[in-house]
């Protein structure tokens, strides 16, 4: 271990080095073989119960009956995995029971759990719900991963009894609490601990190793076994349109489901189910679906939950369909309405008229009633085997084939096993590599489960799906599935490259990459995709007449949709800064100067063009010249666009945008119970606020107060709430401190969980800063005291894992005007680290 002493700090400093600190926990993370998730708590009585909850061990033995059917469980935080639950007594032949699963506990009290989750497969039980029919003791175990929740109800429904123990969840992640994790924090207060751990367990729970998570259809010499859930939609059709699709089917349970016109867009179109005559759970809703009928439907699915879906049509079916028979279903998209046959016996047509009104432009496009492909999936507790899938045009030319009889076909239909290491936008919503949600994702991993694999994975899964020819050539995926491969990328395009700035955050994580570990073998092995990228962005979305990002195809998620907007290129303007140095630093000097030159010019504009003087803030867009948006003031900092004074202003100008506990993204955002507060971007500017303190020489006075807004109104509601409460990091947030839009709401989001980074860099004060000398990125002990102390904390200790295993070790505190401090290594090698205190 060396240090290097670079500058004092004004309060008397007793500093204390020590060599090699006391074991910290490993952290490999691999081992999912037989672990397991077991509830803490559990209660029974007629409805879910909250409060008065028992503790629960292995060894409890829960009875059910009429009079108390329900048991609930609490797992006391975000878990995951296959469910799992022991029978030692049954009361009679056969008892059907429901599982309920939910992240906040008010979705116990739905018939349909905190879900469904109906616009993407994502490898897990789309619904949120399912029923047993248990005719013998022993162990049951689930084919679908529950993505994610703390809450589980089980339910009798059968007028019987039944006995239950040794209940839990097979792990499909690994989640460990913080205290055993190779990254540490901990100060004198404990909520900001609880703040830092929320991002620790969300990337935990959202970050998923290679194979992990299996596929939803099993193949067999029988086709394709898919039980209920959404449809898995065929990558090769999605340029089809007017055709007949057809395919052999049986039901095993239920009824069978399947789509055609899908789009690329999570296959949103014309979904059927038919069902059987056979005996239906007695849970199922028989209005929503009923026994020997087609259920005709378009959008995500039959029912809505939040995403809006065209209001199901009903057909009795003419002849009855029975269970575990084989029957030939042909699907023909006509000049007006679907035909819909079964062994060449028309069951219904479904007119175009009732779902034109339901087209959703976000969704589907303008022909998305005749255009698109095809795909499989029954609805909930549903089974049915698929084979020998034909696809015909009208002039009679067979389009496609496949028996299903191969595992080959699951990456095709988007439902193979995930072969990388990825991290998820959510562990049960949004179950998809969003890469520019990303950004907070990667610098938590690093902080607390040290886990860079999964950076590296990410990176590399991204970078194998860019886009090489086409109009797009260059770009990357904004949005992809775990079960997705890259042969299949392209036929994505433009629909998963859409939200332009998504393309900038990538950028953004491969410099925060470069800064976490000077990894220059990753960085140069995709040297050249990350070149091209840049030159994409700046000949698609470079407005050379104004030097700011702005073009007709792009969509800012950062700027609300305005183009020539600052926070996108200002979020361009760092992301050149980082890669500056990573060229350099590769021998790449005329990239280099590129990158600097570039930046420099975007770095004019936003000053000659967006800098609002009299409001004394970064306007939103050249359109919005008397708006401001937090992320405008954020990144400005960040790309060290702004000088202290504009950081000043820009900060003081926050105030505008506070709203109850929180800030607005824009000052254009209305105010009311429902304004979403979003910790993503939240996220950036608390990482600002430090910036301006720590390199923009902004007073202390001036960021603590926003500080303090964030860090004890802001981020603690998802600490204080019970009913709310999963350990992991939130969505979106209301006003009032509830998850942002209802029960929609992934109350398990990395990207709300940015507090874990910024605690231990700039708190604990722990972190990896660019050295003009060296001309490279080295690690530092920087507490920022100042600001520490107006929060109210004495001290605070924490480990920092790094690259190629080992970690750094630190502390302080203040007593009667004296700082204490200490800082060392394990397992680390020659590490430098810096100390300017």
């Amino acid at each position: 271990m060396v240090y290097n002493f670079r500058s004092s700090f004004l309060l008397s400093v007793i500093a204390v080095l020590s060599g090699v600190s006391n074991a910290a926990p490993s952290d490999t993370g691999k081992g999912l073989k037989n672990a397991s998730y077991t509830p803490v708590d559990f209660g029974v009585g007629t409805t879910p119960i909250i409060n008065g909850l028992q503790p629960f061990s292995s060894s409890s033995n829960v009875t059910l009956n009429p009079s108390a059917p329900v048991l609930t469980l609490d797992y006391g935080a975000e878990i995951a995995g296959f469910p799992y639950f022991e029978v030692t007594s049954l009361g009679g032949s056969s008892a059907q029971i429901e599982i309920k699963y939910s992240e906040p506990f008010a979705g116990l009290n739905l018939s349909t759990g905190d879900g469904p989750w109906l616009y993407t497969n994502g490898l897990m039980n789309s619904f949120r719900t399912e029923t047993f029919n248990i005719t013998t003791t022993g162990r049951t175990e689930s084919f679908f991963i529950q993505g994610g929740q703390r809450w589980q109800t089980i339910t009798l429904l059968s007028n019987t009894s039944i006995s239950i123990r040794n209940v839990g969840f097979r792990a499909s992640v690994n989640i460990k609490p913080s205290d055993q994790l190779v990254g540490a924090f901990s100060s004198s207060n404990d909520s900001y601990d609880g703040l830092w751990s929320l991002g620790a367990r969300a990337v935990q729970a959202a970050c998923v190793e290679a194979n992990s998570q299996p596929s939803t259809w099993e193949i067999s010499n029988d086709g394709a076994l898919i039980r209920g859930q959404y449809p898995g939609v065929s990558a090769l059709g999605l340029g089809y349109s007017n055709y007949t699709m057809s395919f052999t089917t049986k039901i095993t349970k239920g009824g069978t489901g399947w789509r055609v016109s899908a789009g690329a867009n999570a296959g949103y179109g014309a979904y059927f189910i038919l069902t059987s005559d056979g005996p239906q759970y007695l849970s199922t809703n028989n209005t929503v679906i009923p026994t020997n009928s087609v259920i005709a439907g378009f959008g995500f699915s039959i029912v809505d939950f939040y995403l809006q879906s065209a209001p199901p049509l009903y057909y009795a079916n003419p002849i009855p369909i029975s269970e575990d028979q084989w029957y030939r279903v042909s699907t023909t998209i006509g000049p007006s309405g679907y035909n819909i046959s079964v062994n060449g016996t028309q069951f219904a047509f479904v007119p175009y008229t009732t779902f034109q009104p339901y087209l959703h432009s976000g969704f589907g496009s303008t022909n998305a009633i005749t255009d698109g492909s095809w795909g499989f999936g029954p609805f909930m507790d549903q089974a049915a085997y698929f084979k020998d899938v034909e696809v015909v045009a009208q002039n009679g030319t067979t389009l496609y084939t496949n028996p299903l009889t191969s595992t080959d076909v699951l990456s095709e239909y988007l439902v193979a096993p995930n072969a990388e290491a990825v991290c998820l936008d959510g562990p049960k919503r949004d179950r998809e590599i969003w890469i520019g949600d990303f950004s907070h994702t990667a610098k938590e991993l690093a902080v607390s489960t040290g886990r860079y694999d999964f950076i590296q994975s990410m990176i590399e899964f991204t970078f194998k799906r860019q886009l090489t020819s086409g109009s797009g050539a260059g770009l990357v995926p904004m949005q992809d599935s775990m079960g997705s491969a890259a042969e299949f990328q392209s036929v994505y395009y433009p629909s998963q490259f859409g939200e332009t700035d998504y393309h900038l955050f990538f950028l953004l994580t491969l410099g925060d990459y470069f800064a976490l570990t000077s990894d220059t073998a990753l960085l140069s092995k995709y040297w050249d995709g990350t070149k091209l990228l840049v030159q994409t962005i700046e000949t698609l979305y470079l407005d050379h007449a104004t030097n700011l990002l702005a073009s007709p195809s792009a969509s800012w998620f950062t700027a609300q949709g305005y183009q020539n907007a600052t926070a996108p290129t200002a979020l361009f303007a760092t992301s050149l800064k980082q890669l500056a140095t990573v060229a350099t630093l590769l021998n790449d000097t005329a990239t280099a100067n590129y990158f600097t030159g570039l930046q420099g010019n975007l770095t004019t504009a936003i000053n000659s063009q967006l800098w609002n003087p009299e409001q004394g803030f970064y306007s939103t867009a050249v359109g919005s010249s008397t708006d401001t948006s937090l992320l405008a003031t954020a990144f400005t900092i960040k790309a060290g666009i702004a000088n202290s004074s504009q950081a000043t202003s820009s900060i003081e100008a926050l105030s505008s945008l506070f709203y109850q506990i929180g800030y607005k993204d824009s000052s254009a955002i209305g105010s009311g119970p429902a304004t979403q507060l979003s910790p993503n971007v939240q996220g950036f500017l608390l990482e600002s606020l430090f910036i301006a303190y720590s390199q923009l020489n902004v007073t202390a006075d001036v960021v603590v107060p926003v500080l303090k807004n964030l860090f004890e109104l802001f981020w603690p509601v998802m600490l204080n709430e019970n009913e709310y409460y999963t350990g992991t990091s939130w969505e979106y947030v209301y006003p009032d401190g509830s998850p942002g839009i209802g029960m929609f709401t992934s109350l398990a989001h990395p990207w709300g969980g940015a507090p874990t980074y910024v605690l231990t860099e700039y708190i604990l004060g722990v972190r990896r800063e660019f050295n003009s000398t060296t001309g490279g990125y080295g690690w530092i002990f920087d507490p920022a005291f100042e600001i520490s102390q107006a929060l109210g904390l004495t001290w605070a200790k924490g480990r920092v894992p790094v690259i190629g295993g080992g970690w750094i070790e630190a502390d302080w505190s203040v007593e009667n005007g004296n700082v204490t401090w200490n800082v060392n290594t394990s397992n680390a090698g020659n590490l430098t680290v810096d100390v300017l205190i």
